[in-house]
């Protein structure tokens, strides 16, 4: 009987204990699903494709969870591109969830597409020090455009902040004059005017100042729950933070010239697959990074053509028109080579090649192709016709099949070369005869044709 009863109060117990656990473990995790947060992420630097991208991921997920509050934007841009501001603006505009952009830290600027997107947002604040504005549209290299152009890109400009201003109540003539008069604003001169709504030294004071405030939405008023609450820091994707990176102007630049130089190589030199690989590879690096960046496709047209003519000076070495020329054409594309009629306004700074990289690159391709060129001379007799026609009637060795060009090998030195009219062609590894010369490319046969 008292090991019944015992028993008995065991189980009881243990069941207690159960009940109790799992009490304490629904209460948790009810609160966990009931707590609110508020997300968060940092622009710096230019406004791309894939910012766009990824604060419409952003926004999009907000809007799907219950436990988001608010979305919370650190904004320190110089500007950006057309297409992906208005993407942001819209997106924005149409959240369900209230966007918090914050211009910060101290030195911070919101310049060109950066007042739209604080324009755009529910709450916008900005940390002492910091300014907004100068969004009047300029050219590719930030000149200023024909008066034509000028005011149809400027009254476009005006206008979506117009209606930016509608939205959300803020002046619109304060705002416009960022664009018809390129006119920027201190911190508390756009508190002073009303085109921001606080200045706050930090973003827990934003939070606790802005905590209980009420704001619009599609949706309809919503009171803002923003003080104690966890902030969440809404991470990239690795598709984005490789977007972000490739999307730098100056490493696309340096990816398209490495590019263009292996290419270029193999063409002068076919067999030579590591250089046929890299070539391929770091120009689908480089056109990946070009759907981030306005391109100025001519631009692009210049440095193509640029090392099509190393390539002509490589076949018919002379005087160096080629060469010079090719240079021309490097440089002249390469500062054109990132630039667009964009509103907001383009600045060279934002978007155009470094001048330093530029020069350094420019100065080593130079160099390298002046150095390869004279390598290839001295290796067929400096390359001129009187010297090379010692090598007619030498027998050679196919390296590469001759489709139409490939290499042989001539004593020890490896050669283009191409079929002697319309001869058959020789597998890898038979012999050939050299029958004529055209600048470093031979014109051989197989050795037992006549």
């Amino acid at each position: 009987m008292r090991s019944n009863i015992l028993r008995t109060l065991r189980l009881a117990t243990l069941a207690s204990l159960v009940i109790l656990t799992m009490q304490v473990v629904g209460v948790v995790f009810a609160s966990e699903i009931n707590s609110k947060i508020i997300y968060k992420t940092e622009i710096r630097g230019a406004i791309q494709p894939s910012t766009a991208s990824h604060l419409k991921r952003m926004i999009g997920d907000a809007a799907s969870s219950s436990r988001v509050s608010a979305i919370l934007i650190e904004l320190d841009t110089p500007g950006g591109m057309l297409e992906p501001t208005r993407e942001i603006v819209s997106e924005i505009l149409v959240s369900e969830v209230p966007v918090i952009t914050y211009v910060s830290p101290a030195g911070a600027r919101a310049g060109s597409a950066g007042t739209f997107i604080v324009a755009a947002s529910h709450v916008a604040a900005m940390a002492p020090t910091t300014n907004i504005g100068a969004a009047t549209p300029v050219g590719a290299s930030g000149e200023d455009l024909g008066e034509t152009i000028k005011d149809k890109v400027s009254q476009d400009a005006a206008a979506l902040l117009r209606s930016i201003s509608e939205r959300r109540g803020r002046p619109s003539q304060e705002l416009e004059l960022t664009v018809t008069r390129a006119r920027s604003y201190t911190s508390s001169e756009a508190l002073a005017s009303g085109i921001i709504d606080y200045i706050s030294e930090s973003q827990t004071s934003l939070l606790d100042e802005i905590n209980g405030s009420t704001v619009v939405t599609p949706s309809g008023n919503v009171t803002l729950e923003t003080s104690n609450l966890e902030i969440r820091t809404f991470e990239r994707t690795m598709l984005e933070k490789f977007l972000d990176a490739v999307g730098d102007p100056n490493i696309t630049f340096v990816l398209l010239t490495i590019g263009s130089i292996a290419l270029t190589l193999e063409f002068i030199q076919p067999g030579i697959l590591v250089g046929g690989f890299i070539g391929i590879l770091a120009i689908s690096l480089a056109f990946t990074g070009m759907g981030q960046l306005p391109v100025n496709w001519l631009a692009l047209a210049l440095i193509f053509g640029a090392f099509i003519l190393f390539f002509a000076e490589a076949q018919a070495p002379g005087i160096g028109l080629y060469i010079t020329g090719g240079i021309i054409c490097f440089l002249v594309g390469s500062f054109l080579l990132f630039g667009d009629f964009s509103i907001p306004g383009f600045d060279r700074g934002i978007f155009g090649v470094n001048l330093w990289v530029i020069g350094i690159v420019g100065t080593t391709l130079s160099g390298s192709v002046i150095l390869t060129l004279k390598a290839l001379s001295e290796a067929v007799g400096k390359g001129m016709p009187s010297h090379t026609s010692a090598i007619i009637g030498s027998i050679g060795v196919v390296k590469t099949p001759l489709s139409p060009i490939g290499t042989i090998q001539v004593g020890s030195d490896l050669w283009t070369a191409e079929m002697y009219s319309d001869c058959a062609s020789p597998a890898v590894g038979e012999f050939v005869i050299v029958k004529n010369t055209d600048g470093v490319t031979l014109s051989v046969q197989k050795q037992d044709t006549d």
